[in-house]
């Protein structure tokens, strides 16, 4: 464990600083800056409000200053998508015309939340208020664009909005001085139209199709669609795999903010499906979409973090002899490992998630880390960024980067609090002051997970076993919101009680004679 103290100068001034330190016996000396140790070639690009959509607010008047009835002049645009994410959705969009997109911009428009959050009927409604500086004109619908919206009930931020969460989680760590920058690694299967088969009979009967050349050229069509479409974007795309299981791909692309990145993901995910449907296919992100598949869909999360004051990216350390890594980033790991199980059910939310996370080997299941093996959950392949393994292509794209923004920086002391006893984050949530420690990584795992020594800590064996570790962790519920983790808890409980009141065939096949 490491005393981390230079963020504390910065947030509190030293008298008030070294006067929490007396308290708790702790060492006051202030050590050098981390952030100026540590160097690294590429820059964060300077910009304002207009260019840096991490810099927006939750007041609705900060939401970008384009006027977006002129901007559909310019470009020509006759529709909006409004888009929001729910809690246990994918994406959802209001269509919104030309004509009434300066209403929809100044006051929003009104949905229901009861669907896809913890309300009901007797709520007020629902506001979509799009954030303007998200806007994405289609390049194979040039007429439509689509928008990201934060949500708003009773003139107030909603509190159980994914993208606000991540947006909290985004000023918190700027407050530290810092930016999280993230690349994703989606993977998905080509189905036929109506997703009933795989949607390359070729490629099916092979047992294993990583990399395979024939199988990419008859798929050319859709991937080359899907990159060209990227590129036309400024996304940056830079890889196209054929992934082990057949009809498996991933698409990579470049890295920003993690805002910006789950903005993308979020509309990724709906122009994928519709270019492959406009090929006479389906595309399906779901963990695992049919029984014995070689491989399931995950979505790999590649982070770094950045120094808003120098624009360095704070995790490369060259004096590291081990991976060249800063303490900063083995902090970093030290926090994500604490919290992994908690992050569990954000990053894994389905049920269908468990049957990739309980078929091991290369899919992330255990509480680990290690250099270039893929085989633990936080993989450090080079040392300028983590690889978080745990996700799959059904998380909230908002949520997922929100839960490692929350584990990973530094903690903000209970001392910031007017009451020098204890801060109250929540009606159930009350920390005790105490001086800032980052956690440790431990051990590093360099091995076979299979074959390292320790007794590791396991992921939850299925959603509801998540669910409840979610809500047992006080500090991330702390920060995700208590709202916000009390509505997801609520919806994917009731998705849980569904479930199993499905009678399945294996049921029936094992359970019949009995």
């Amino acid at each position: 464990m490491f005393l981390f103290t230079d963020q504390l100068y910065k947030l509190i001034g030293k008298e008030r600083f070294e006067a929490a330190a007396r308290r708790h016996g702790a060492r006051t000396n202030q050590p050098e800056t981390m952030a100026a140790r540590l160097g690294d070639d590429r820059q964060i690009k300077p910009g304002g409000a207009e260019s840096d959509p991490e810099s927006i607010a939750l007041d609705p008047g900060s939401l970008g200053s384009i006027d977006l009835a002129e901007k559909a002049d310019e470009l020509g645009i006759k529709y909006f998508l409004v888009s929001y994410t729910p809690l246990n959705a994918d994406t959802r969009v209001s269509l919104i015309p030309k004509r009434a997109i300066a209403d929809v911009q100044r006051s929003g428009c009104g949905v229901p939340a009861a669907m896809f959050f913890k309300a009901d009927g007797a709520d007020p409604e629902m506001y979509l208020r799009p954030d303007a500086r998200t806007l994405v004109q289609l390049p194979w619908k040039p007429e439509y664009a689509w928008l990201s919206s934060n949500l708003y009930m009773g003139g107030e931020p909603f509190k159980q909005c994914p993208r606000a969460a991540l947006i909290r989680q985004c000023e918190r760590a700027k407050k530290m001085g810092y930016i999280m920058k993230t690349g994703i690694e989606p993977e998905f299967l080509i189905l036929s139209k109506d997703g009933r088969q795989l949607g390359d009979l070729q490629d099916a009967r092979q047992p294993m199709s990583l990399q395979e050349p024939l199988a990419m050229m008859r798929n050319s069509p859709l991937m080359t669609r899907i990159s060209e479409t990227m590129e036309q974007l400024g996304w940056e795309p830079y890889e196209i795999d054929h992934e082990a299981t057949c009809c498996q791909y991933e698409i990579n692309f470049g890295f920003v903010n993690c805002l910006t990145m789950a903005d993308r993901h979020a509309f990724m995910k709906f122009m994928m499906k519709e270019l492959a449907e406009l090929e006479g296919l389906c595309v399906t992100f779901m963990p695992i979409p049919f029984p014995n598949l070689l491989c399931a869909n995950g979505l790999h999360i590649n982070l770094s973090l950045w120094d808003v004051a120098g624009g360095k990216n704070v995790f490369k350390d060259p004096s590291d002899g081990a991976l060249g890594f800063s303490k900063i980033g083995y902090h970093f790991i030290g926090g994500l490992k604490e919290h992994a199980r908690a992050s569990c059910a954000l990053m894994c939310p389905t049920v269908n998630s468990y049957k990739r996370l309980n078929a091991g080997s290369w899919c992330p299941n255990t509480v680990s880390w290690g250099g270039n093996n893929r085989t633990v959950l936080l993989r450090v392949p080079a040392s300028n960024r983590i690889e978080h393994r745990l996700a799959d292509g059904s998380c909230n794209p908002y949520l997922s980067q929100a839960a490692i923004l929350a584990a990973g920086p530094v903690r903000v002391d209970p001392i910031l609090a007017n009451n020098p006893d204890e801060i109250r984050l929540s009606a159930k949530c009350v920390l005790k002051p105490k001086i800032i420690f980052l956690p440790d990584p431990g051990t590093r795992c360099d091995t076979l997970i299979s074959d390292f020594p320790e007794k590791l800590d396991t992921m939850p064996k299925n959603l509801l076993d998540a669910i409840r570790t979610l809500e047992k962790d006080e500090y991330m519920c702390a920060q995700l919101g208590p709202e916000l983790v009390e509505g997801f808890s609520f919806l994917k409980n009731k998705e849980w009680d569904i479930y199993m009141s499905q009678i399945s065939q294996w049921e029936m096949d094992y359970y019949f004679n009995c």
